[in-house]
């Protein structure tokens, strides 16, 4: 088993790259808008809540900002997972800060929808999140039965 350490190393360098390469893409990107394929997102996942006040999503996302971050400083065992999730909701965050919406700059046939690494990033954060919390208690929930038969 990883120390808590090497984990949270692990975490905090792969968090800070993959929010640099999130942003360097999004700086890339942004003059682009407008041309096929490459587009300004007012509202969250799927464009959903694009009638919304950007202030009003920025703020719920700094909300989800802050609730990832106590998750990073409680949780040893989910650092890693949280720290790319949370990589990419500061990436979008900081884009609606920067541009007032999101940059998205990728669209794969026939999926329909425009997204940005940082909408991946979440994504694989969250199945390694599921994943990891999976494996915890399936860990526990041997011990106890082990405990049981003593």
């Amino acid at each position: 088993m990883r120390s808590v350490h090497n984990v949270t190393r692990l975490a905090i360098i792969s968090g800070l790259a993959i929010y640099g390469l999130i942003m360097r893409l999004a700086w890339h990107y942004y003059p682009r808008i407008g041309q096929p394929g490459v587009i300004l997102n007012h509202g969250i996942a799927f464009g959903l809540f694009s009638r919304l006040p950007q202030i009003g999503v920025i703020m719920a996302t700094a909300a989800v900002i802050a609730l990832l971050l106590m998750m990073l400083w409680r949780m040893p065992s989910v650092r890693l997972p949280v720290s790319w999730i949370l990589a990419g909701a500061i990436g979008n965050w900081t884009d609606r800060l920067l541009w007032g919406g999101v940059v998205d700059y990728w669209q794969l046939r026939p999926y329909p929808y425009i997204f940005n690494l940082a909408d991946l990033v979440i994504r694989f954060g969250f199945i390694l999140l599921v994943i990891q919390v999976y494996r915890q208690f399936r860990a526990e929930e041997s011990l106890w039965q082990s405990r049981s038969k003593v």
